[in-house]
């Protein structure tokens, strides 16, 4: 029998830590209301983990730049239900952000840098709705958006 190398046994746990932490970069929480959402997508091993589940969610939110399609994190989202009441409201970690919402109306307000954007969209059942949000950010270079 074979005994575990230094290499072997260093490996296992090195898996071990970048699994953990791609799971901690990608914020992962519920809504006052109880309703489920995931935020991030910073990496790419983020994005991948985030579009296996991505199905458990009605809504899905991106935000990038207008001009180089780079992804953006830090904006702002309120998210407001038919009676106006607020349902989400906070920065997200990434550029995506993935939000289990009832059948409704809602509108989402998306702020980065002082500039506002307002989507509405509404959710039928077994839907999953897409809203994309592009800022100026001063980029210069234009290239594939995402």
């Amino acid at each position: 029998m074979k005994k575990p190398t230094l290499i072997t046994l260093g490996v296992i746990p090195l898996m071990l830590v970048l699994l953990m932490s791609v799971a901690a970069a990608m914020q992962q929480s519920t809504t006052p209301d109880g309703r489920a959402y995931v935020s991030g997508g910073v990496s790419e091993d983020e994005r991948i983990e985030m579009q296996k589940g991505r199905d458990h969610y009605s809504l899905w939110v991106l935000t990038a730049a207008r001009k180089s399609g780079a992804y953006l994190s830090d904006v702002h989202l309120t998210i407001t239900d038919s009676n106006k009441k607020v349902v989400f409201d906070a920065p997200i970690d990434g550029p995506w952000l993935f939000l289990d919402l009832p059948l409704g109306r809602y509108t989402i307000a998306a702020t980065y840098k002082g500039e506002t954007q307002h989507n509405v969209t509404t959710i039928h059942a077994g839907d999953h709705h897409q809203a994309i949000f592009y800022f100026d950010t001063g980029d210069a270079t234009s290239a594939a958006m995402p």
